[in-house]
């Protein structure tokens, strides 16, 4: 299926090869989200070629070009509040203390908690410690009526929490995004509801899922708030998210963000992208969201390209002695296969 042409997709305000922020940020702040995209993108190179391997049973889904969305969301985050994502999502979980180590033990079937081998390393859910809410099923829509019961919780306990949920474009077509969102409305719950819209839902383009021009222009449905913003541009994404995040947590309720971005990979490791048009596919690279921050560290944002290839290979040696912890856990015993299955 050919795509449409990439400015249709990418409204020309938005588009930019070069991104700055609107005013001072702490330096320490910028290496630690540089560092969290770069660290989630060589997770996920490295987790493609275990698949390719054969190390990993199963498929792998990556993230690579959408790094800048849950990095730049989860960083506006209360410890308290909770966020749901797959495997896309790495960079959100490194920067909630998820370690790499723990995820490539997961995907390798190692028995390490909180599954001991039980679900690979696509479901990822650790209330407890990380505020990762629990991945609901396949059918990612099913996580905005689930989102919208943990938000109505946290308004019937009158916390002043927020629950975001990441989602895909695809996801925005079943009926559960529908029903979710009309609940969430109706009770104003503290919902923020995020959508990655990385022109594909597998290998259908958006045109051929929906007939309208942005998963945003839904929103008056709800009366809700909307936006579309770039999500290759951690400071436009930060900026649009915290008006998002503020607005439910003052118990405006919901709000839903439309994210352009792009994967450079496909659906998962088996899909060889053959849907994608060249030009698509380079329209994108030039903007991929790595380049476009560790250009701006290395001029305007004063770090130096030695500093940001520093962080890199820091990364590197991270994501290589993680590989080795995880080959070296065991497997799960095979007469544990029916431990947990219940709680206790």
């Amino acid at each position: 299926m050919a795509t449409e042409n990439p400015a249709s997709f990418l409204d020309p305000a938005l588009d930019r090869t070069s991104i700055a922020p609107e005013g001072a940020v702490d330096r320490d702040q910028l290496v630690t989200w540089y560092r969290t995209m770069r660290l989630a993108r060589t997770c996920d190179e490295k987790l493609g070629a275990l698949y390719r391997q054969g190390k990993i049973v199963g498929a792998v889904y990556l993230a690579v070009g959408q790094e800048a969305i849950c990095t730049g969301v989860v960083s506006l985050l209360q410890p308290d509040d909770y966020f749901s994502t797959v495997a896309r999502g790495l960079a959100g979980w490194f920067l909630r203390g998820v370690e790499p180590r723990h995820v490539i033990a997961r995907w390798l079937g190692r028995d390490v908690p909180p599954s001991h081998g039980r679900e690979l390393g696509l479901f990822l859910a650790d209330i407890e410690h990380h505020g990762i809410a629990p991945y609901h099923n396949g059918s990612m829509a099913s996580w905005i009526p689930s989102g919208a019961g943990f938000a109505l919780a946290f308004k019937v306990r009158k916390q002043p929490r927020v629950y975001v949920a990441f989602t895909g474009d695809g996801a925005t077509s079943p009926g559960d995004f529908y029903e979710g969102l009309n609940f969430a409305a109706i009770h104003k719950l503290p919902l923020v509801v995020i959508v990655e819209n990385n022109c594909f839902a597998y290998s259908t383009g958006n045109a051929a899922q929906m007939p309208v021009e942005n998963v945003a222009d839904r929103a008056p449905a709800f009366n809700i708030p909307a936006d579309v913003a770039f999500g290759n541009d951690i400071f436009e994404v930060r900026r649009v998210a915290k008006r998002a995040i503020d607005h439910a947590r003052a118990g405006k309720g919901p709000y839903l963000v439309e994210f352009k971005t792009f994967r450079t990979r496909g659906h998962g490791e088996h899909d060889d992208m053959g849907y994608v048009d060249a030009g698509l596919r380079e329209f994108w690279e030039r903007r991929d969201p790595l380049r476009l921050f560790s250009e701006y560290l290395a001029g305007a944002g004063g770090l130096g390209e030695a500093a940001v290839r520093a962080i890199d290979d820091e990364c590197a040696a991270s994501i290589e002695e993680a590989v080795a912890w995880a080959e070296a856990q065991p497997a799960p015993a095979p007469e544990t296969v029916t431990d947990r299955l219940f709680a206790p």
